[in-house]
């Protein structure tokens, strides 16, 4: 039998990481076309991820984390636009690059993105093979060539980490758009059954160090409404503590109590779980019935009442379910492609450097699995079986702390 955690918050971030290198997943609405006029930035619309590995219920197929990749999964709106945040990777001591692989396709230049490596093209075409004409201009393809096949912190302008879409020509993307149509998605379009239903991203270090910190991140929500507010979901089961009026603290169990919490789509979820209520100090609190825990009243509120009671910022409201992770079922999530939408204004500058300035291995690799909310909800409903490391490490098999008065006495 495993411990799976039904939290009082989701163990989820907006920055997905994978040694200390940073993605962030957002999916505002898709921008409707407007001819071929560029579009100004669409506005933050953060999404949180989760450890696949934490989860029992993602499919089989899913990558799980191993060696220097790490595996995540979020919850995406339906016929949504997206696009990737890098900024926090500016703060690095190291400069970094970034090559992405959208359902194994590089959206900078198109190509098939297997073995993902840093490139540069500056005498001939990748495609074709042929000579370059005047900026990088391949005849054949009748296409301006980007000159690296990545995002880097040496060419974006600090605070412009970020990529909205598909690189059409100098300075316009065509938005990143979900769809479940099959026509629709580039990846199926170029590489056809090769494609895969996952973001990747390979980061990659400079081989020196900075000289100099950069942290001016700038806002994309100048001319839009911000949506990046997500509330966060209580728990099922709760360690809490409770005195019952004078009588001394005692265990109490509100059992098979139809509740709601709220997933991170924001949508009321009911359950109907055992809740045991566990005495860990004395704390008083006001009592609660099994009618305060009806459907109607919801387990937020009661959260909300216990917290009201409590003015002690120590109060950890942890769940526990002891539950045989073999029982649960895998979700079958359904297939989603990711189409070129509207035009946006977004450049992808030239990188300055050379490919020696850069390692030749990735230092660390993100793959984001992505899936329609309600699916995402039907994962984490089934529970998560925490990764955490023993908080003394390697000496927690060995007698930690001062034991001079230990000594003294022997």
């Amino acid at each position: 039998m495993s411990k799976i955690e039904f939290q009082t918050e989701w163990n989820h971030e907006y920055w997905l990481k994978s040694n200390d290198l940073f993605v962030g997943v957002n999916t505002p609405d898709a921008i409707e076309s407007n001819g071929d006029e560029a579009n100004k930035l669409p506005p933050y619309s953060k999404r949180k991820g989760f450890l696949v590995d934490e989860y029992p219920a993602c499919p089989d197929n899913w990558v799980r984390s191993h060696g220097k990749t790490t595996s995540y999964f979020v919850g995406v709106k339906k016929n949504s636009g997206l696009w990737l945040d890098f900024n926090k990777n500016s703060n690095h001591m190291y400069d970094v690059a970034m090559v992405i692989s959208i359902q194994g396709v590089n959206p900078i230049t198109g190509l098939p993105c297997t073995d993902a490596h840093l490139e540069q093209y500056i005498e001939k075409c990748p495609k074709c093979d042929i000579e370059f004409g005047p900026e990088r201009f391949c005849k054949k393809c009748e296409f301006h060539w980007p000159k690296q096949n990545y995002l880097s912190t040496t060419a974006q302008l600090s605070g412009l980490l970020w990529l909205d879409g598909f690189r059409t020509a100098e300075g316009i993307v065509r938005q990143y758009i979900l769809t479940e149509e099959k026509m629709r998605g580039v990846a199926s379009n170029i590489i056809g059954k090769d494609r895969v239903y996952a973001i990747g991203i390979s980061f990659f270090l400079s081989k020196s160090k900075k000289v100099q910190q950069i942290s001016n991140l700038r806002s994309r929500s100048i001319n839009f409404i911000s949506t990046q507010s997500v509330p966060t979901a209580p728990g099922l089961i709760m360690n809490v503590n409770w005195d019952d009026g004078g009588a001394g603290t005692q265990d109490n169990t509100i059992s098979n109590c139809d509740c709601k919490f709220y997933s991170p789509t924001c949508k009321p979820i009911d359950w109907k779980i055992p809740i045991s209520v566990t005495a860990t100090k004395e704390i008083k609190y006001k009592k609660l019935s099994s009618s305060d825990c009806s459907e109607d009243l919801g387990l937020r509120n009661i959260v909300q009442q216990l917290s009201e009671t409590n003015n002690d910022p120590d109060l950890r409201i942890v769940t526990s379910h002891s539950f045989n992770p073999d029982s649960v079922s895998k979700v079958d999530t359904k297939q989603i492609e990711i189409g070129a939408g509207s035009n946006i204004n977004q450049k992808i500058s030239d990188d300055p450097e050379p490919l020696d300035f850069w390692r030749d291995e990735p230092e660390s690799i993100i793959c984001i699995n992505y899936c329609f909310e309600e699916d995402c909800e039907k994962i984490i409903s089934q529970g998560r079986i925490p990764i955490e490391a023993h908080k003394d490490g390697f000496l927690k098999d060995i007698p930690v702390g001062n034991q001079k008065k230990v000594l003294e006495t022997a």
